[in-house]
């Protein structure tokens, strides 16, 4: 049976409001929401909002950046399609090219995330750099995975090992079919459309069951590059994002001890004070005995 169209039209909406929320307010109007439309009569859209699952702090960073930076995220999904086209045509130069590049966008997205983060209020930890990095390396190794990234609505981080499918099970809020319904994601699935055909309709394509051995190796050698690469820019990010951190904290511990040293400097000279007080004291003291005794004597 097919879903009213106008219940999917209400939970996208609460969708949007919600995941782009920080993580303390999520659950709070998560209930709110599905309260709503209880009161209002509307049980399904209850139950879907309430089956809404709260975002990752990784996820909730990436959901942020796609709305305060959608043309970094663009530019996310435009190296995505390029690398694709690469690895298609087997373009060794083209290849590496784009992995730099690809190196450098990973990076910049992941210090990109923890200015947007530190402006929300919250704290951009390590752990939190590594799995934006890992997610952003995964949304270059395919479409759909391209799509749950930059859709706003990712639940958890994305992991790729350089092979195989990525695992986006209940990786969005919603199923991506309703995810990718924004232009973005149907040039997207444009793109992905117009590939097909020319591979299909290609002497290449129509050849792909008799591949030259030789071709063969060199997709393997490239499968193998293309791992290496990954994890290597999935470090990287993650490493520079660390360092980062370890910058920001030096800079804090300097500060505390240039405060430090001048609460010393400053104790230091009540104290030459407090010393002088303390012999001018001693002085009066030993003067005033001086004076008693020569009153008892004489």
């Amino acid at each position: 049976m097919d879903a009213d169209p106008s219940v999917d039209a209400r939970l996208d909406e609460a969708v949007d409001e919600l995941y782009g929320l920080t993580g303390d307010a999520f659950l709070p109007r998560r209930g709110q929401l599905a309260a709503a439309a209880r009161a209002g009569g509307d049980t399904e859209l209850a139950k879907a909002i309430t089956a809404l699952r709260k975002p990752t702090q990784s996820a909730w960073a990436i959901n942020l950046l796609s709305r305060e930076c959608a043309d970094d995220l663009d530019r996310l999904a435009d190296l995505a399609a390029r690398l694709r086209t690469a690895q298609e045509r087997l373009d060794g130069a083209a290849l590496l090219t784009l992995g730099r590049e690809r190196t450098a966008l990973v990076d910049e997205l992941v210090a990109q995330a923890h200015v947007v983060v530190t402006q929300a209020g919250a704290k951009f930890s390590p752990a939190m750099a590594r799995d934006i990095g890992t997610t952003f390396v995964a949304a270059l190794a395919s479409t759909e995975a391209t799509a749950a990234v930059t859709s706003g609505r990712l639940t958890r981080a994305l992991e790729y090992a350089g092979f195989g499918e990525i695992d986006l099970t209940e990786a969005t809020a919603r199923p991506l079919r309703l995810v990718r319904s924004d232009e973005r994601a149907s040039l997207m699935s444009s793109g992905v459309r117009a590939d097909a055909h020319r591979g299909a309709s290609s002497p290449d394509g129509a050849l792909a069951d008799d591949a030259d051995p030789e071709v063969s190796a060199a997709e393997a050698d490239l499968h193998d590059a293309m791992a290496t690469a990954t994890a290597a820019a999935s470090r990287h990010g993650v490493l520079s994002a660390e360092l980062e951190l370890a910058e920001n904290r030096v800079a804090q511990l300097q500060a505390e001890l240039a405060r430090a040293r001048a609460h010393r400097d400053k104790t230091a000279d009540a104290l030459g004070e407090a010393d002088s007080a303390q012999a001018a004291a001693q002085r009066e003291l030993r003067r005033a005995r001086t004076a008693l005794e020569d009153l008892r004597n004489g």
